[in-house]
């Protein structure tokens, strides 16, 4: 479950003044990266002093951990929204492993800059970085989990193996750097290779 008010962060969480920081420091981070914006950056693009941000964020990182989640839950959302589906299991799992590299690709991709939080968040270990990996996790779980229920899926493999082979499987997939390191039109195709050779593993 995500925290409301994270650690680093201070103040109300729906204080407007916070979105308003966090609105322009996604924009500065957007534009010039999260290494090379400071926070005395993000104080004058908000129009207050260093000490007044820090009312709120107790630090350069309170406030990236804050926009990387921001990112990151436009994948989340997208994700938890198939699962939840009335879709087959096995529809949801293509769509599922579809949508967690198209949105990789678009915001860590084609918005650099978010690649660079992002990578940041990694290297850092970031909480919101495993939030975002037990929200995969249990994404495709449920997926599984329907797929016995209905009859799509063996039963004999225990469900959490099976779901961490997948999720480690498709890691590629939602990782920033590995993401840059690959073609995308080649990344695509592989990845229907990969989502036939899962969904064959997983035939009763």
């Amino acid at each position: 479950m995500t925290d409301n008010n994270p650690a680093g962060q201070r103040g109300p969480a729906e204080h407007e003044r916070r979105d308003q920081i966090l609105e322009l420091a996604n924009e500065l981070f957007s534009a010039h990266g999260y290494r090379k914006t400071s926070v005395t950056d993000i104080a004058k693009a908000v129009g207050v002093s260093s000490a007044y941000l820090y009312r709120f964020f107790d630090s350069k990182q309170a406030i990236g951990e804050a926009v990387c989640a921001m990112t990151l839950a436009k994948i989340d959302v997208a994700l938890k929204e198939i699962a939840e589906r009335d879709d087959s299991a096995t529809q949801r799992l293509r769509d599922l492993l579809d949508c967690l590299l198209e949105k990789g690709l678009e915001l860590f991709l084609k918005e650099r800059r978010m690649h660079d939080i992002v990578v940041v968040a990694i290297e850092n270990q970031w909480h919101h970085m495993s939030v975002h990996d037990d929200i995969i996790y249990e994404a495709i779980r449920r997926i599984v989990a329907d797929g016995r229920e209905s009859g799509e899926f063996e039963r004999k493999t225990p469900l959490d193996e099976v779901t961490i082979a997948i999720r480690k499987t498709a890691a590629v997939y939602g990782h920033p750097v590995l993401l840059e390191l690959n073609d995308p039109d080649e990344l695509k195709r592989n990845l229907a290779a990969v989502t036939g050779l899962i969904l064959r593993s997983l035939a009763p």
